[in-house]
């Protein structure tokens, strides 16, 4: 019974590792070789409760591939409330490569 237990918890590890593995293999062919900066952008009226979950989540995603010097996550002010923005400026000052942009502001980076 112990044998079986342990034999099952041993082959789910393999399980787990394989597929790891064939994750990195395949996400290392996908990525690009040559690095480019690009951004993120966020409209802060399409997030129904919280900005500031949305902005951690894409810059999360931005660490997680290891793109921190290249990926910039821009927030677009477009009727935040005021606790809003100040939470979103919070965010902004304490994490590096976010943001918070008006609409002129963002045509103006994307030229």
């Amino acid at each position: 019974m112990l044998e079986a237990f342990f034999g099952a918890v041993f082959l789910g590890l393999i399980l787990l590792g394989v597929i790891s593995i064939s994750y990195m293999i395949m996400f290392k062919m996908l990525v690009p070789k040559k690095k480019y900066d690009y951004y993120i952008v966020i409209k802060s009226d399409t997030c129904e409760k919280e900005v500031t979950e949305a902005v951690y989540c894409a810059k999360m995603k931005i660490n997680l591939i290891g793109d921190e010097n290249y990926g910039k996550v821009l927030v677009v002010d477009t009727g935040m409330t005021e606790a809003q923005r100040l939470s979103c400026l919070n965010v902004c000052r304490k994490t590096n490569g976010i943001y918070l942009v008006t609409k002129e502001d963002l045509k103006e980076i994307l030229k």
